[in-house]
């Protein structure tokens, strides 16, 4: 196997595992080319992390729980409860607010019949036919 090529395979990012392993048992051996000497120190540093992460031992966290739950659950049922004070006061302000008035030429009427018929002559007013629209839109 051509050592020069090889390398080169490994800075293009193309080589295998194997052949990752075969670099550096060529680099960890005594008879180097003079060419070669200068990537020694490189896969000597890689043979020596191999070498100290098989020897440590996995390094293992204790977790600490705390009682964030209990604040959590505490919150929403706050939560809970206010928006339920909300929409029930509005509630309660809204349905007793049953007073419906309309305003006419300045003057506040409060019956309701009045209102509805003053609202229907309002909207035939300003109502137009079909065929008002039709000639609307096809007479320019």
């Amino acid at each position: 196997m051509n050592i020069d090529s090889l390398i080169n395979k490994y800075f293009e990012g193309a080589t295998t595992s194997e052949e990752e392993r075969y670099l550096r048992r060529f680099f960890a051996e005594e008879p180097i080319p003079d060419h070669l000497k200068v990537y020694r120190p490189l896969f000597a540093y890689f043979e020596q992390e191999i070498e100290q992460n098989k020897n440590n031992k996995p390094i293992t966290l204790s977790v600490r729980k705390t009682k964030k739950h209990g604040w959590y659950v505490a919150s929403g049922i706050a939560a809970g409860l206010l928006l339920a004070i909300t929409v029930a006061g509005m509630y309660k302000y809204y349905s007793n607010n049953t007073d419906c008035y309309v305003i006419i030429d300045g003057k506040r009427y409060t019956d309701a019949q009045l209102a509805k018929e003053e609202a229907q002559a309002a909207f035939q007013d300003v109502a137009i036919s079909e065929d008002e629209v039709f000639a609307s839109l096809f007479n320019e």
